[in-house]
Formats: C-alpha cells, structure tokens, sequence
C-alpha cells in the first residue's frame, strides 16, 4: 500500500510539474505578445504603421499599403499584399502573390465574429474565410479552409468579388462594405522580376531601396534585446514549485516517519 501511494504520489508531482511548465511558457509568451505585437495594433502613441507586426512578419515580401480599407461601426478590415519568391533550378524567379486579411477593433467584442463572406456583384457567387484569434490578442486573421492565412490572390480577381462582410456563427451580418481588387493592385511580382532581371538575383534588406515602390518590405524578424522572449518568468514559476515540492516531500514522508 506505502508503495503504491508513493507511486500516486510521484504521479501527481510530475502531473502538477508539467501543468506549472506549461502555465508559465503561456505566460511568457502572451507578454511577450502583448509587449512587441500589440504596440502595432493603432496605437495612437506608437510611430509604426498600424498592424506593423502582423504583415511584415510573413514571408517572404510584403507590401505596407494595404490594398483592402475597410472602416465601419468601429471594425477594421485590412488587407496586405504578401508575395513568397525563390529562384528555381533553371533560374527563373517564381513569386506566389497572396493577400492577408487582419480584422480589429478597439471596443467591439471580437469572439463573437466567425467569418468573412465574400460575395460577387450579382450574388451568384460567395466564398467564406474563417476567423481566428492571433494567441491572446484582441486581433484575428482570415483563413481559408486549409488554414492558411495565404490567401491566394486569384481567389479574388477570378471570381469578380464586389462585397465583402463579417458575420458570426449564427450567420447574422455584422458589417458590409462593397470593394474591389484588380491585377494593377498587386504590384510585387513585377517589381521583383525586375529587380531580378537587373541584378539576378532577389533583393535582399539592403536593397529592398532599389524598387520602383518605396511601400514594398522584406520580411521582418521582430525580436531584439528589449523584447526577446524573456525565460525568468519560466525560472520562476519552475523554482516556486521545486520548493513546494521539496517541503511537500518533506512533511509527508521524512517528518510523519519521524514521528511513527
């Protein structure tokens, strides 16, 4: 019987070692999150464009003028233009243009919305892309139904998409704007095949300068020494179990045999 509870015993402390290790890492991470992503989200205070850290996080080229505006009843709508590029064997550049669609807002509950509806100009034709919650922030990204927040850019001009809408899971219509892309929106591609053409090569951060549009970037990797993810919260939260651990070990085994 001492065996088996002692062996219950060492079940619960591992159990309770990987729920501390893991409430600790989630910690850590939202602040981080909160720390480096969040001074992106319209903050009236901050001198970076609005969502900085969300478009330019994606590989491997993006464009800072987002080509989708929409403003209404406190919700935003934004979409950037991200293109992934690589030189092929026979060194030729191929370059898949997507679009990343952001939605935010300052006051509204953001839980309750579900997806974006895309609809074309005589209602004949509709595409839905899911909503998701970017780690603890009050921020989501569309996705489509693979999950990828990749959203090809043929989605949009071969389809002649004219409307586009948030609803929530009851199918209930949250916002509506109309709106348009058109292929001269898309302006990456061309860019870097000429960048490409001139110098034979993709452009890296010292020469993202030399495009013909100054709103073109490369992708952004946004850690430093300030915002590193910091591991003393982990540390902690580690070494405040370890003690009750020990004290725990201590009053129920040494110090009750003590007293037998």
């Amino acid at each position: 019987m001492r065996i088996f509870g002692r062996f219950l015993y060492a079940l619960l402390a591992v159990g309770l070692f990987l729920l501390v290790f893991t409430y600790t890492i989630d910690l850590t991470a939202n602040r981080y999150y909160e720390e480096v992503f969040g001074t992106s989200l319209t903050d009236e205070d901050s001198t970076l464009p609005e969502f900085y850290y969300f478009y330019t996080s994606i590989p491997d080229f993006h464009k800072s003028e987002p080509i989708i505006i929409i403003d209404q009843d406190d919700y935003q709508i934004r979409g950037y233009e991200i293109a992934r590029a690589e030189v092929n064997e026979e060194n030729i550049v191929e370059v898949i243009e997507s679009v990343y669609i952001v939605v935010y807002s300052k006051t509204q509950d953001l839980s309750l919305l579900d997806r974006i509806k895309l609809v074309n100009e005589d209602n004949s034709l509709s595409e839905e892309l899911y909503l998701i919650r970017f780690k603890t922030l009050n921020i989501l990204n569309a996705v489509n139904e693979q999950g990828y927040v990749y959203i090809p850019k043929e989605l949009f001009l071969d389809n002649n998409f004219g409307k586009i809408s948030i609803v929530d899971a009851g199918d209930n219509t949250i916002i509506e704007s109309d709106f348009n892309l058109f292929e001269s929106d898309f302006t990456i591609k061309q860019n870097l095949e000429e960048f490409f053409s001139d110098h034979g090569k993709l452009p890296d951060e010292d020469d993202i300068g030399y495009l013909s549009s100054e709103f073109i970037g490369i992708k952004t990797i946004h850690v430093d020494g300030e915002n590193a993810l910091n591991g003393g919260t982990v540390l902690l939260g580690l070494g405040i179990y370890f003690i009750i651990l020990i004290i725990a070990t201590y009053l129920i085994f040494f110090r009750r045999r003590k007293y037998e």
